[in-house]
């Protein structure tokens, strides 16, 4: 038991005030024999044990009416199990440190029922923050991941001002942070309120087990709509092509997807866009559509879908970059794959005779791909000429076979290499564009590649791969101008250009997270597998059990209901003792 105002008791030093005045009332009658009288000692001896029967009662009543009266003015608070909080704000319970995680990624912008999802989770933090009181430690977890810190009413704001965001929350690893969080606060109580639509997707692998903190979890909705999304929309290299993938609910049925593509320097924003293509796709399809002759520049597009539930991932941004083509001079020693290669290139209007590239064994012009010599001797006089050009790296020593891996080159994973040199650099990984064995293989510094091994089948399988001639356009067009591939990542819809001076090398795409189409919420046993322990609640339960472990009952009234009932027994035995 806790009161809210100690100082009070002290008043019950006022609880002796009785025994005094009952002491002082005391008398004792004077003796006197008086013989006839004697037959009334008897019956004054009767009456006397009465009385002081009744004084004794009339003592400890009111010992005990002075007595609770001070302690209802303590306040004094009692741990209780039930009833304590119930939804109402400002309830009384221990002091308490809580996390509230609430999910506004995008998926949390569904509509169920013809209500956001996210509305319902902004309800029920409200109504968790709103319980706390200023004895309380309060955290509040948004998608970001970030534990906000600070008063009721600061985190009330910001769980009211949250809204849907492409960012996606890992729930057990945040519900980790934050259950590690409070239970690091030397509070009598700690709880941790998971406000999410579970995602399946989201829950990952992970295990929330912390001790000593009381994890109460909402129940996903019963009812989930059935949703696809634009997962991603990429252009091949000239723009060859537009492949388009949707994810989304399992067993959603397929789609209509419509590309359209907006003229250089107007994006999706504003300016007129053409459609140049239409196709049906459900979730877990890849679709591709051709692309019109585009001409050079940086094109950028969009992609779009029916609406349904979820409609931010109904549109997806992308990328078309058409490069002129690159006129290119091969010196006669690279071999015959990298000419037949250079030919076919030449027929497709990809590349052109001249000297803005050059390929072979010696540095040409302004952009040079370098091979390795055939004569191990003249590997010196290769070096030396890279390190008059300025260039960080060189040729070392042979190195083992091995694999290509590349993030840029998707053509050329995963073919091997017999034969290389291994390159050497003072910039670390800097500029590297494809491994071997985890070494690099291909790098470029400023406008000169270096390829670690000469491009015939002695060397490596590439000259015979499906995917060498992309290799030789990607050399010639893009990784030898400096140009980078279009990059793609988590954010809200935008594109990002990246620029060297007055040239565009490369753009960045942002989009929605396309793991959070996919509405299915965990299984009972999936959630049981990541929060062990936890107690899993519907909206009542939950608001049943906020601050279950914590909360205590003023029995204040109950102190002061019972001192009337002994002030009218003490009023009763007075009456009778006149």
């Amino acid at each position: 038991m806790t009161f809210l105002h100690p100082l009070a008791l002290l008043g019950l030093a006022a609880a002796a005030l009785p025994a005094l005045l009952h002491l002082l009332e005391r008398r004792t009658p004077p003796e006197a024999e008086f013989p006839p009288l004697r037959y009334l000692r008897d019956a004054e001896r009767q009456s006397a044990r009465r009385l002081r029967l009744r004084h004794l009662l009339l003592l400890i009543l009111r010992t005990a009416l002075v007595a609770v009266i001070v302690l209802a003015a303590a306040r004094p608070i009692v741990p209780t199990g039930r009833g304590g909080g119930g939804g109402r704000s400002g309830a009384v319970h221990a002091p308490t440190a809580l996390a509230v995680v609430l999910d506004n990624s995008l998926s949390a912008g569904a509509v169920v029922d013809g209500r956001p999802v996210l509305d319902r989770l902004k309800a029920l933090a409200r109504a968790s923050l709103a319980q706390a009181t200023a004895g309380d430690r309060l955290w509040l977890v948004l998608a970001d991941g970030v534990a906000r810190a600070g008063s009721r009413e600061a985190l009330l704001a910001s769980a009211d001002g949250a809204t849907a965001t492409p960012q996606r929350l890992e729930v057990v690893p945040a519900v980790e942070r934050a259950a590690r969080l409070v239970a690091a606060e030397p509070l009598p109580a700690r709880e941790v309120h998971v406000l999410s639509d579970l995602q399946r997707t989201a829950l990952g692998t992970g295990t929330v087990d912390v001790p000593d903190v009381a994890l109460l979890v909402l129940a996903p909705p019963e009812r989930v709509p059935a949703n696809r999304g634009v997962a991603a929309a990429r252009a091949g290299e000239g723009g060859l092509g537009l492949t388009i993938a949707v994810s989304g609910t399992p067993g959603a049925g397929a789609a209509p997807l419509v590309a359209r593509l907006h003229a250089p320097g107007n994006g999706p924003a504003g300016g007129r866009a053409r459609e140049v293509g239409r196709t049906l796709a459900a979730p877990g399809q890849s679709v591709t559509l051709p692309l019109p002759p585009l001409a050079p520049g940086w094109w950028m597009g969009e992609v779009w879908l029916d609406a349904d539930e979820l409609r931010g991932d109904d549109r997806r941004l992308f990328v078309v970059r058409v490069a002129p083509p690159a006129s290119v001079a091969a010196d006669a020693g690279v071999g015959p794959f990298v000419a037949a290669a250079l030919a076919v290139l030449r027929v497709a209007k990809r590349v052109t005779t001249g000297g803005g590239v050059s390929i072979g064994e010696r540095l040409g012009a302004a952009h040079s791909v370098v091979l390795p010599p055939g004569d191990p001797a003249l590997l010196g006089q290769v070096n030396r000429a890279l390190s008059a050009r300025g260039v960080r790296w060189h040729f070392g020593a042979p190195g083992p076979p091995g694999t290509i891996a590349s993030a840029d080159l998707a053509m050329v994973r995963g073919v091997q290499v017999n034969r290389r040199y291994r390159l050497e650099g003072t910039e670390g990984d800097s500029g590297v564009v494809a491994t071997v064995s985890g070494e690099p293989w291909l790098v470029r510094d400023g406008g000169v590649v270096l390829v670690g091994s000469r491009l015939d089948t002695t060397w490596t399988a590439l000259p015979a791969a499906p995917g060498f001639v992309p290799f030789v356009d990607a050399l010639a067009n893009r990784i030898a101008r400096g140009e980078a591939l279009v990059a793609e990542a988590v954010g809200v819809p935008r594109v990002q250009f990246v620029t060297r001076g007055a040239d565009t090398v490369g753009a960045t795409v942002f989009g929605p997270d396309p793991r959070e189409s996919d509405l299915t919420p965990g299984t009972p046993d999936e959630l049981h597998r990541s929060f062990p322990g936890a107690r899993v609640l519907d909206e009542a339960g939950l608001a049943a059990e906020r601050f279950a472990g914590a909360r205590r009952a003023d029995v204040s009234g109950l102190l002061l209901g019972f001192a009337l009932l002994l002030a009218a027994i003490e009023l009763a035995v007075a009456s009778m003792s006149r």
